[in-house]
């Protein structure tokens, strides 16, 4: 908890009293690798912490799958669209490793907007924390060639991609993973 803590005071500081009401609407998950945190068609009700793990967010496109995201410890996960606007989920979140996750529904979370002025700051913050994050990634494959996405990528988790599969990765990156293997054979 004493991490989740930590993150969320990067964005705001939490007093006792805001840092209690936020604990009493988490709820501690563990997730199995394989396991999916939400399948396609389902509504997400939830934003989550990842204290452990690594999820993968994709989804189907002419029978293959198209990864979007990798989370790792320390990133909210969540279907974001869905959770706004209630409609079902066209993604997939699953864990590719054994995780730990704190999840908050949206009914607590609007509660705790109610309750106290600070997390509507907060929910803010993470949210255009959230945007950059898009905008960057939309951003690399405009302007960006695969090797920079895939160095980008190595910046920000090495240690933790030598647990995602190749063709994973290249997915991600928008490749094959014949196209991946020679990124990496010139490193």
């Amino acid at each position: 908890m004493e991490a989740l803590r930590k993150h969320f005071e990067k964005f705001i500081t939490l007093s006792e009293n805001e840092w209690q009401d936020l604990q009493v609407c988490l709820t501690k998950e563990t997730i199995k690798k394989k396991n999916l945190l939400l399948k396609e068609n389902e509504r997400c009700d939830f934003i989550a912490f990842i204290h452990e793990g690594i999820f993968r967010f994709y989804s189907f496109n002419d029978d293959a799958e198209r990864i979007t995201a990798f989370f790792f410890s320390g990133d909210f996960v969540s279907n974001y669209r869905s959770f706004l606007t209630g409609k079902p989920s066209e993604h997939n979140i699953e864990a590719l490793a054994d995780g730990v996750i704190y999840k908050i529904k949206l009914e607590q979370l609007k509660q705790l907007y109610d309750k106290h002025q600070t997390f509507e700051r907060l929910g803010r913050l993470i949210a255009e924390n959230l945007y950059l994050t898009v905008a960057d990634r939309l951003d690399s494959f405009m302007f960006q060639t695969p090797a920079d996405r895939y160095n980008e990528l190595v910046k920000r988790n090495s240690k933790l991609l030598l647990e995602i599969p190749q063709y994973m990765l290249a997915s991600y990156l928008g490749i094959t993973p014949e196209t991946l293997s020679r990124i990496r054979a010139r490193k």
